[in-house]
């Protein structure tokens, strides 16, 4: 049994209340009509004291941080169930938002995360903000990142590029589960560096591909260029891409392509992460719970 299926059952949404944020519920929307899928709404607010602080002074901002929590639950509420069109699960935590997304993400069991980009890119920001590059490299479950720009509604074409590795093997099956729940057709793209020698694109299932219109394209490039221009020219609602995380003494990060093309892609990115292994004696893999 796999661990990341599509339709999800479970959706989480960080939100910090901005406009992205709006779009990112938007998409939840369309997913939640769609498959009958929960939503959770998270919001992280943190704010550490400053050691000068008087016993007091402490005190008094307590009190009203503990105000301004129940004011931001009230109004998150009520924005969520007007984008939702239903009441969803609403939570504000005092942590740091990065650490309190991966928490949720764990502890509610989430099967997708939708997180909005405020849609800068270049020198105007950093990849796509420290939050959502934390969320995206470290999170079990699929992320979709949608910039505050995106149109929301159900995928009408995917684009998946692979090269020969697990995680684009994952990328690849969750792309095809997708387009076979919403009838899209689906594109595999594998970028043929210089001096590589052609291989035969990944095995798709025939039961998953009897459900799909499936088209698979090999192109001579390197590979950040050629999935931007193929995005650039076939414009698809969604780009799925494997997680392919690299570790140096600094931590994990992305390889440049996959970096790349979280930054400067305009459709919507939908990043999965290579799935867990199995531990002796552990139940990492096995279904969960309905």
């Amino acid at each position: 049994m796999k661990y990341h299926k599509f339709p999800p059952r479970r959706i989480l949404v960080p939100s910090d209340m901005s406009a992205a944020s709006s779009v990112a519920l938007a998409f939840a929307r369309v997913l939640q009509d769609r498959f009958e899928a929960s939503v959770h709404v998270l919001h992280a607010q943190h704010f550490d004291l400053p050691p000068y602080f008087s016993s007091g002074q402490m005190d008094n901002l307590t009190h009203e941080l503990k105000k301004s929590k129940k004011a931001a639950t009230d109004y998150l509420r009520r924005e969520a169930a007007t984008a939702l069109g239903r009441t969803p699960e609403v939570s504000i935590v005092d942590r740091p938002p990065a650490e309190a997304i991966l928490e949720a993400t764990t502890r509610l069991e989430a099967d997708l995360l939708i997180m909005g980009t405020h849609g800068r890119r270049g020198a105007e920001r950093i990849w796509l903000g420290s939050v959502a590059e934390r969320i995206l490299r470290e999170s079990p479950s699929p992320v979709l990142a949608v910039r505050q720009t995106a149109r929301p509604g159900l995928f009408r074409s995917i684009l998946c590029p692979v090269n020969f590795t697990d995680v684009a093997q994952e990328a690849l099956d969750y792309a095809l589960e997708i387009a076979a729940a919403i009838q899209a057709p689906l594109t595999v793209l594998h970028a043929l560096e210089e001096g590589k020698p052609a291989r035969t694109l990944p095995l798709i299932k025939d039961q998953l591909r009897q459900h799909c219109d499936v088209e698979e394209v090999v192109v001579q490039g390197s590979a950040a260029k050629t999935i931007l221009e193929a995005a650039r020219n076939r414009k698809p609602d969604l780009i799925v891409i494997g997680a392919e995380r690299k570790v140096s003494h600094f931590g994990g990060f992305f390889s440049s392509t996959t970096e790349r093309v979280m930054q400067w892609a305009e459709a919507p990115l939908l990043v999965v992460p290579k799935e867990p292994l199995q531990q002796p004696g552990s139940d990492a893999g096995v279904p969960r719970k309905p």
